[in-house]
Formats: C-alpha cells, sequence, structure tokens
C-alpha cells in the first residue's frame, strides 16, 4: 500500500515540475523576444544618430571651406574690388585709388583702287588698325595711359602712328601734368580716337614729304580744363628721337586752345552726331613749331604750322571745318595750306551718311569721298562704306577712285 502511495505521489510531482518547466520556457523565450526587439530597436536608432552626426560634420566642414574660401577672394580682391564695363572693361579698388581700364580696336577692310595711269584695277584685304590700350589711377591721385599697337600702323600712312606709355598726375585748379609719350594736339581730327572717327580714315596735313595723320611726341604736356575752355602746352624731343644724347637738345612745341562756345566737352569726342542729340560748338586753335638745338643749321627749325577748326553739332546733323597752314623758312616750296570740309547726317535706323572735300594748295587737284555708316552697335560694332576720288594727280597717280568697306569692332 505504501508503495502505491510513494509512486502516485512521484508521479503527480515530475507532472508538476514538467508544467512548470513548460511555463518557465515559454516566459523566457517571450522575453528574449522582447529584448531583442528592443536592442533592434536601439541599434536602429544609434544607426540613425549617428548618420545625422556625419551629415552634421560634413555641412560644417563645407561651410567652414566656403567661408574660407571667401575670406580668400575677398583678400584677393583688395577688401571689395569692382569689375564691370564703363567705356571698357574695367576692375578697380573699391575706394577707386587703383584702376584699370581696358580698350581694343579692330579695323579690317576690302579696298579696291582703279587708277587711270595703271593697267589693272587691284584689290585686298587689309587690317588698318588694330591696338589694345590700358589706362587707369594710381593711388588715387595719379593716372596712367598705355598704348600698345599691333603692328598695323607703321606699315599703313593712315594708322596711327604707334605706342605711347605716359602718366599724369592733376595740379589744381584745372591743370594737369603728363610726361611720357602721347598724341599731339595738332587738330580736332587728330584728337579724335580712331574709333570715333567719321570717314575711314583722317587727312592728312602736313608738310610734303612728312605729312602725318598726326604725330605721337616724346615730352611733357600740360593740359588745362574748365567749363568752357581747354589749353594744351606740349614740349616734345624733335624728330622723336629715343635718346636726349640723340636729340641734341632740339625740340617741338605745341599749344592749342579749345572754346567750347555751347553743348558739353564730352559730345565732341566723336564726329557722330545721333538724332535728338544735343547741339554745341567747339572751336580750336594749335599752333606748332620746331628748334633744332645744338644741331647744325637747317632741318626743321624754321617750320612752323598753325591750324584752325571748328566742330558743329545739331542733333542730328554735323559739320567739321578745318585749315591747316604750314610755313618753311628754309624751303618756300614747302610751304602748304589745306581746307577741310565734312558733313554728316543721322537718316535714322542706325544709318548715317557723310561727304568729305579736302583741298591741299601743294597738290594739282582735290579729293572728294562720300560714304555711309551703319552703327550695328554704336561706335562698338560699327560697318563703313566709302567712295573717293582723288584727282590731285600727284606722281604717277591720276584720277584715283576708291571703294573700300570696313568693318569696326571696338570694347
Amino acid at each position: 500500500m505504501s508503495h502505491l502511495y510513494l509512486l502516485g505521489v512521484a508521479t503527480l510531482t515530475l507532472t508538476s515540475a514538467g508544467f512548470a518547466g513548460s511555463d518557465t520556457n515559454a516566459d523566457l523565450q517571450a522575453r528574449l523576444d522582447a529584448a531583442e526587439a528592443r536592442i533592434s530597436e536601439l541599434s536602429a536608432a544609434t544607426n540613425a544618430n549617428w548618420l545625422n552626426d556625419a551629415r552634421a560634420d560634413e555641412i560644417r566642414g563645407l561651410v567652414h571651406d566656403v567661408l574660407a574660401d571667401a575670406d580668400t577672394r575677398a583678400s584677393l580682391q583688395g577688401s571689395g574690388a569692382t569689375a564691370g564695363y564703363n567705356g571698357g572693361f574695367t576692375v578697380g579698388s573699391a575706394d577707386g585709388n587703383w584702376s584699370m581700364t581696358i580698350n581694343g580696336l579692330l579695323q579690317t577692310r576690302w579696298t579696291n583702287v582703279d587708277n587711270d595711269a595703271a593697267a589693272d584695277e587691284t584689290w585686298g584685304f587689309t587690317n588698318n588698325r588694330s591696338w589694345l590700350n590700358f589706362s587707369g589711377t594710381i593711388a588715387g591721385d595719379y593716372g596712367y595711359d598705355v598704348r600698345h599697337d599691333l603692328g598695323t600702323a607703321t606699315a599703313n600712312p593712315n594708322g596711327n602712328n604707334g605706342d605711347w606709355a605716359n602718366g599724369s598726375l592733376t595740379i589744381g585748379d584745372g591743370w594737369d601734368l603728363t610726361m611720357g609719350s602721347f598724341k599731339m594736339a595738332s587738330s580736332r581730327e587728330a584728337l579724335i580716337g580712331d574709333e570715333n572717327q567719321m570717314a575711314l580714315d583722317r587727312r592728312a596735313n602736313g608738310f610734303v614729304g612728312a605729312q602725318a595723320v598726326y604725330n605721337v611726341g616724346q615730352g611733357v604736356s600740360l593740359d588745362y580744363s574748365s567749363d568752357d575752355l581747354g589749353v594744351t602746352i606740349q614740349v616734345v624731343d624733335n624728330a622723336g628721337v629715343a635718346s636726349a644724347a640723340a636729340n641734341n637738345s632740339s625740340y617741338s612745341y605745341n599749344v592749342r586752345v579749345e572754346y567750347l562756345a555751347s553743348g558739353s566737352w564730352g559730345q565732341f569726342d566723336q564726329f557722330h552726331s545721333a538724332e535728338g542729340g544735343a547741339a554745341g560748338t567747339l572751336v580750336g586753335f594749335s599752333y606748332t613749331g620746331n628748334d633744332n638745338g645744338n644741331a647744325a643749321a637747317g632741318g626743321t627749325s624754321d617750320q612752323n604750322l598753325w591750324n584752325l577748326d571748328v566742330q558743329m553739332q545739331w542733333g542730328g546733323s554735323a559739320l567739321y571745318v578745318s585749315y591747316t597752314d604750314g610755313s618753311d623758312g628754309l624751303a618756300a616750296a614747302n610751304d602748304f595750306n589745306q581746307t577741310q570740309i565734312m558733313y554728316s547726317m543721322d537718316m535714322g535706323d542706325n544709318w548715317e551718311v557723310y561727304a568729305r572735300w579736302t583741298d591741299n594748295d601743294g597738290d594739282a587737284g582735290s579729293m572728294t569721298s562720300v560714304g555711309v555708316n551703319n552703327y550695328l552697335a554704336g561706335q562698338n560694332a560699327k560697318w563703313t562704306t566709302e567712295l573717293t576720288m582723288d584727282d590731285r594727280a600727284a606722281g604717277a597717280a591720276s584720277d584715283v577712285t576708291t571703294i573700300a568697306t570696313q568693318l569696326q569692332f571696338y570694347f
């Protein structure tokens, strides 16, 4: 009896233990699953935070690099440099004390010449003028002007006669001083830039054998300007020699006085008078003389030249009249006087017609030109076509008719 009792108790005990173990395992498994889920959740959150931190570090680094680059650029630009286009490509300091303006000109032309004394007509293409110009301010109170001709002027008698380079400073009370090489102020036509001429070329108005559209001198120039009066006094090496020893104390001097009767100075920087523009009148007088210095007598010591010209604009039409007289005390045969009359009219739609007549008593005739300008983009892009009839019969030439068309690009 006792054995059966013990067996029953043992069986009940093992059965209870089995059920208890099964419940414990299920509970442990449930806890394990919950822990794994929590671990996965925490791991995902950690990864996300790590990515956010990495992005933040990258953004902070990028911002730092950009700020450093901006500081470098500001330093290179002189703490606020300016750049753009204003009558040329310009760059300068924010205070305006340092600046540079870059200008350039290209004139390319097709020309056909019919000379009655020649067997055949001739034609061809030329690059009549190409140059770069650099000008600006130095330390606020000083200026510079450097012209580099790209090799066309010396080969072309109607070119711009070479380079120049000069520095200038303001004296005060309207006076400026310039030293170096510069254009001689022999006439208004000479002073107006190549890009702002009316016709294809200037008319020569110098002594026989040395006629030039303008001269470039090496020396000093004193300039005065007021509301209605301009004065230029220039002293340069005679014949433009390169050294003081070679010059032998010879010199040329030039004085020009201009009176602005009406209008503004700026409008007379070109011959073109656009429809609706301002009216004005500018009168000028120039006198040039030479001295041989320590050189032997003769040469150009007794040569002198004077010019009187008037430039008028009426807001759609313009007139230029110039008279030049040259006297050579050592060779009267070189004496001359020349008259030039040029008139233009704006036809609208960027078209303009002009006519010019020139007579020099040293020649046996005169020159007459008629032409048309198409201002594609003002003076910056211009197309000119011109017909010139030359009956001066100089040398072998006789009744020369020239047709030329030119594209001009200026910046």
